[in-house]
Parts: C-alpha cells; sequence; structure tokens
C-alpha cells in the first residue's frame, strides 16, 4: 500500500512509513495539544513532495493559517503563492453568517454548515486534504445526523482518491460519543497528562487504529517546538 508522510519522521516509522494513501485518518486533543500544527506539517510535507493541497479552514483565517506556519519555518506560504496549496476560508463566512442572523441580544448562535457541501470546495487536482476544525459541523446536529453526513464526506472524498486528515477537537468528538473514529481508515489521539515519574504535564501521541499498518498500542511523548512536533525517545506503555 502506497504512504504518505505525516510529516513527523519519527511518526512515519511507526506506521510503516506514513498514512495509507487516499484514505481518511481523524486526529482528536484537547487545547494545546498541537492538532493544527500536526496538520500544518502534514501538509508541508505533502506540498514538498510535489502533490496538490487543500485546507478547509473553519477557526481561522488563511493569513492566520499562513503565519502560524512561518512561525513553524514550514513553506507553506510560498506553496500557497506557487498554488500548490488552496485554502478554503469557511471561518469568515461562518463569522458573517453569524453576524448577519444573530444579534439579537442573546448573543452570538454559530450557523451550521453543510458537511455535504464540503467536497464541492476541494479543487478537482488536490490530492490531499486537511479540514481544521471538523468538530464545528457538528453543531447542531444530532449524533445520528453527524454520523451519516460524516460517513458520506468521508466516502466521497476517498472515492475521489484524495488523502484526508480531519483535525476534530475533543469536545465535539465526546459529544459525538466517538463515532467519527468509525468512519476513518486510521484515528491519532494527542493529549497532555501528567508523568507520574516526573510529576510534569506532557504531551503524548496515541494510536489506537489504523487498518493495514502494524501499529503499537504505545503511548508516545512528544513535544512541540520552533519547528513543529517532534517524537521524544521515551514511549510510556498503557
Amino acid at each position: 500500500m502506497e504512504r504518505l508522510s505525516t510529516g513527523i519522521d519519527e511518526l512515519d516509522g511507526k506506521i510503516s512509513g506514513g498514512f495509507p494513501k487516499g484514505k481518511g485518518i481523524i486526529i482528536t486533543g484537547s487545547s494545546g495539544t498541537g492538532k493544527t500544527i500536526f496538520g500544518l506539517q502534514f501538509l508541508n510535507k505533502a506540498c514538498y513532495d510535489g502533490k496538490k493541497c487543500t485546507i478547509v479552514a473553519t477557526e481561522e483565517t488563511p493569513e492566520d493559517i499562513l503565519t502560524h506556519a512561518d512561525v513553524l519555518n514550514l513553506s507553506l506560504r510560498d506553496f500557497y503563492n506557487n498554488r500548490y496549496l488552496d485554502i478554503v476560508d469557511t471561518y469568515r463566512k461562518r463569522a458573517f453568517e453569524t453576524e448577519e442572523s444573530d444579534i439579537r441580544g442573546a448573543g452570538l448562535t454559530i450557523e451550521r454548515i453543510d458537511l455535504e457541501e464540503i467536497p464541492n470546495l476541494i479543487s478537482n487536482d488536490s490530492e490531499v486534504v486537511v479540514i481544521d476544525n471538523i468538530g464545528v459541523y457538528s453543531i447542531g446536529l444530532s449524533t445520528y445526523e453527524f454520523r451519516n453526513n460524516f460517513d458520506a464526506l468521508t466516502y466521497e472524498l476517498s472515492e475521489n482518491g484524495y488523502s484526508a486528515l480531519y483535525v476534530m477537537d475533543e469536545t465535539a468528538h465526546n459529544l459525538t460519543h466517538n463515532l467519527a473514529e468509525y468512519s476513518t481508515f486510521g484515528s491519532i489521539k494527542l493529549m497532555i497528562k501528567e508523568n507520574p515519574y516526573t510529576e510534569k504535564m506532557e504531551r503524548y501521541m496515541y494510536i489506537p487504529k489504523m487498518r493495514d499498518t502494524e501499529i503499537s498500542l504505545e503511548l508516545m511523548l512528544y513535544d512541540i517546538t520552533s519547528g513543529g512536533i517532534t517524537l521524544l525517545e521515551s514511549n510510556v506503555d498503557l
């Protein structure tokens, strides 16, 4: 099976070379775990390898994304300027619709965005897609509706040959009873927990599922540096 690099060399070595091509992977975690950074590294490597990429941005503007990549010394701005990278800005669309629809005194209400619209936003020549954050599409939906819509999305993107990374915040993931994991080919969890030996808070990565891939059920210690996510030597058994 052909693989795509995750953008993290040490992680590639633990999952047979990277993500299975043409499949959907979900990455979840709480705030501060580096979910967006993970997505940016994945995109940067894919663009570097000559693949046309798209990021569907639901919580940041295109300039925010490019600035974030600049800080990490990634080349996404160059890839964007050279049209190797498309940024689909649904964040501004949501903000505009919210401003128009609800200034009625009770606070802002985020408009529902239809998951079925996403494939229409992606250019036909794209090969790699990152959606950050898929959790916003669960707002206002029952778990049944979200599961059906997300199933349809993952099926269509896979049928079109896109290699997709779905970034989902932990709150939305829990509220939808972790159903998104059942619809994807693989799952990665990022977490912050206390190391019982050092009594310090540390970041850990866990891969509960990656089909057609030999994986180890271990917590992998990682750090976020000026260059992005890096796996560290120490591992903690579950």
